[in-house]
């Protein structure tokens, strides 16, 4: 309850949830609906509708990275509102573009402006909430997330939108009303209010040096991993299952409206009374037994349910990741910290696709049980290394209220 308070009370925390729910309703505008608008309106095949999403993909990564850089040395108020004036740039450039070229194009631009847009905000959030607030805020970043995928996606549902350049315009309408929301709302960056040296290069270099931390980034590429199976799965397991692709947009809507009515209460009666660490080990577990109960499911609601178990594990093991994140950096470094954090999902989450996709067809297809019993063998082994690095990092995470310093030792002497 104290925690709930605190964070009412923080009117630059609300301003960020604000942000991140009008940030989900433009890209689920435009994300259900982007390879049937290209498919079926602009006449491209699939693989070039592969190498238009791979563009954004890899740009967001890179945007992450370099947003991250920038918003520590800049002004993270700044990196936001770049980040949102780029997306509405390119949701522009979707609506005028009608050759592969151009698409890849504004691809491009499109996920680099969410790679600066989404570090920034996670920095901004971990900076202005206490450490111990910082689990709940995300879990409340997450419900606001959900809320605007359900917007979105409804709104493409009910206008019939999938095949008309008009999305575009819609979200990029969005973009705008975010850029100037962030610029005029938002109170200046810390960076902007007081005094204080510039960090040098060197010293995000010493990031790299920062062993617990990529310990952790590494154990956490198992847990995105399995992540990134959802979107690779659902739609082939549910068009298998139902005969049509219909109803597979309902499983987004039904995930989301479960998180947005019990994210607070798992992050108040469970994430907030057990270790992140441990967190993360159960959430890897639900993640993989929503992943095996989907080879047994044969109905709508069977389906359903076994992506409900999923979304659980996504409730438990998301929010703390962020939240150990913002544990393992000292505050000039958030943005950095953040950025890399985003490199390693999106890595983990094209390995988890590449690897998920050839090993679903080598064993036969989602409409044989193979794949789905070696998910589970993978979940069982994921979640024995997980369990070896929570025992070893739960008392060093205990031991320290943060994480080692990473300014120069002649500065620390001071």
């Amino acid at each position: 309850m104290a925690t709930a308070r605190h964070l009412l009370g923080n009117r630059t925390f609300l301003l960020l949830l604000v942000a991140a729910l009008f940030m989900h309703i433009a890209i689920f505008l435009v994300t259900p609906i982007f390879p049937i608008f290209l498919e079926k309106a602009r006449h491209l095949h699939a693989s070039q509708i592969g190498f238009i999403l791979a563009i954004a993909s890899l740009m967001y990564q890179i945007g992450s990275l370099i947003g991250g850089f920038l918003c520590d040395r800049v002004s993270r108020k700044l990196v936001m509102v770049s980040g949102a004036a780029i997306q509405a740039c390119a949701m522009f450039g979707y609506s005028v573009s009608q050759t592969f070229l151009l698409f890849m194009l504004f691809s491009a631009l499109n996920g680099s402006g969410m790679g600066l847009l989404a570090p920034a905000i996670k920095a901004k959030i971990a900076d202005g909430v206490k450490q111990e607030d910082r689990t709940t805020a995300f879990s409340w970043r997450g419900i606001a997330a959900n809320i605007g995928i359900i917007i979105g996606g409804l709104t493409v549902t009910l206008l019939a939108l999938s095949t008309n350049r008009l999305v575009f315009i819609y979200a990029a309408g969005v973009y705008i009303l975010l850029t100037f929301f962030l610029l005029f709302t938002l109170p200046k960056a810390r960076q902007e209010t007081t005094k204080k040296d510039s960090l040098s290069w060197s010293q995000y270099k010493r990031l790299l040096d920062h062993r617990s931390f990529l310990f952790f980034c590494l154990v956490s590429l198992l847990v995105w991993g399995l992540y990134a199976q959802f979107p690779l799965v659902v739609p082939l397991r549910g068009q298998h299952i139902m005969g049509t692709g219909a109803k597979v947009g309902l499983i987004w809507t039904i995930n989301s409206t479960f998180v947005v009515l019990f994210q607070g209460v798992i992050a108040r009666y469970i994430l907030e009374k057990i270790s992140p660490y441990w967190a993360m080990v159960s959430g890897t577990l639900f993640l993989g037994a929503g992943l095996f109960a989907m080879g047994f499911a044969h109905q709508f609601w069977t389906f359903s349910a076994a992506a409900v178990v999923f979304i659980i594990g996504e409730m438990l093991a998301v929010p703390v990741f962020d939240s150990l994140v913002g544990h393992f950096a000292k505050p000039p470094l958030l943005g950095a910290y953040y950025g890399i954090g985003n490199v390693v999902t999106g890595i983990s989450g094209a390995i988890g696709n590449a690897v998920g996709g050839y090993m679903i067809e080598s064993l036969g297809g989602v409409g044989s049980m193979r794949p789905w019993y070696m998910y589970g063998i993978i979940t069982l082994i994921s979640v024995a290394i997980l369990t070896a690095f929570a025992i070893y990092a739960n008392a060093r995470h205990k031991k320290k209220g943060s994480s080692p310093s990473l300014q120069p030792k002649k500065e620390r002497a001071r």
